[in-house]
């Protein structure tokens, strides 16, 4: 599922060009992270029961239990979008319209189309990886859950070079 995340930096990137002509990847703090990942989440469950219905077993977390998840989820992301918007504009810079009038839109694609890309990645593995992963953190406050999984992506952007971006240490 790490892997699988690096394309939510990409899509809040805007571009895997302009962020490759960058000699160092950008620092976001553990707090961005979070955010990105709170506001992706609801979306991102979403995408998944999508991609993974055939490939899961009778009664699977995703598309029987997931619906309650998302709905805890939803706040959270509200929550979390006035800070994402500010990461993503910063990361992707004057290319992402995310202000003024253009702030609805990129409000209502930006996590759709991370969440898609991310599940674009999964084979029938890691579905039922990810479906047994969503089932055993599902019992987490929505905050709590959010901090997990954003752990899982800056482990991964610490080992992907892919990331355009770095989880940098709190100072």
């Amino acid at each position: 599922m790490i892997r699988h995340l690096a394309p939510l930096a990409c899509l809040l990137a805007a571009s895997t060009t302009a962020a490759a002509q960058t000699p160092a990847r950008p620092c976001i703090s553990p707090g961005e992270n979070e955010a990105l990942v709170a506001y992706v989440m609801p979306e991102l469950v979403g995408a998944l029961e999508q991609r993974c219905a055939g490939a899961l077993p009778a009664q699977p977390f995703l598309g029987t239990r997931s619906a309650s998840l998302k709905t805890r989820l939803a706040p959270q992301a509200e929550r979390a979008w006035p800070r994402a918007r500010k990461v993503a504009q910063r990361l992707a810079g004057s290319r992402l319209p995310v202000d003024g009038p253009f702030e609805g839109v990129a409000k209502a694609a930006l996590a759709p189309a991370a969440a898609t890309m991310i599940a674009r990645g999964f084979d029938g593995e890691r579905c039922r990886i990810a479906d047994r992963l969503l089932a055993e953190l599902a019992p987490l406050p929505p905050e709590n859950l959010a901090r997990v999984m954003a752990l899982f992506l800056e482990v991964g952007s610490a080992e992907r070079d892919e990331v355009p971006f770095r989880v940098c240490p709190a100072n």
